[in-house]
């Protein structure tokens, strides 16, 4: 027996057609076209929110003080910021993030409850100040 389709074979006797294949071909490239220019449009480092900033920094500022990264606690700092009054005053030891919870921004300060656990001082929740340096948000007294 052979392989090859032989024109008997072909009960209809229609020919095969691509335009099926070429439709499905321009609809994913619709698809992936719209994908894209959504994204060029807005770009998804601009959905990010200032609640958004805010948590970060106090993610950034609570591992820099984990690791005693002095130089990075002082870019995550306010220029008058004073660590024996700070958030993480009285604090020993490793700290981890519960949560960051009512993010409040007002202009260029912002609150936020921040839930720690460790260093110590077992679950505690304070209330943290910071304030917008430039595009980024620094962990105040």
């Amino acid at each position: 027996m052979s392989d090859e389709l032989r024109e008997s074979d072909n009960i209809d006797g229609k020919k095969a057609s691509a335009g099926p294949f070429l439709l499905a071909v321009a609809i994913v490239a619709l698809i992936l076209g719209g994908i894209f220019v959504a994204s060029w449009i807005s770009p998804a480092e601009e959905n990010v929110t200032e609640s958004d900033r805010v948590s970060r920094s106090v993610t950034d500022y609570v591992d820099a003080e984990n690791r005693d990264d002095a130089e990075t606690i002082k870019t995550l700092t306010c220029a008058s910021f004073n660590s024996s009054t700070g958030p993480l005053a009285g604090v020993d030891g490793t700290v981890e993030i519960k949560g960051v919870d009512k993010v409040e921004v007002n202009g260029d300060r912002a609150r936020a409850d921040v839930a720690i656990t460790g260093g110590g001082a077992g679950d505690r929740v304070s209330t943290w100040a910071l304030t917008r340096d430039g595009n980024r948000w620094v962990v105040c007294n």
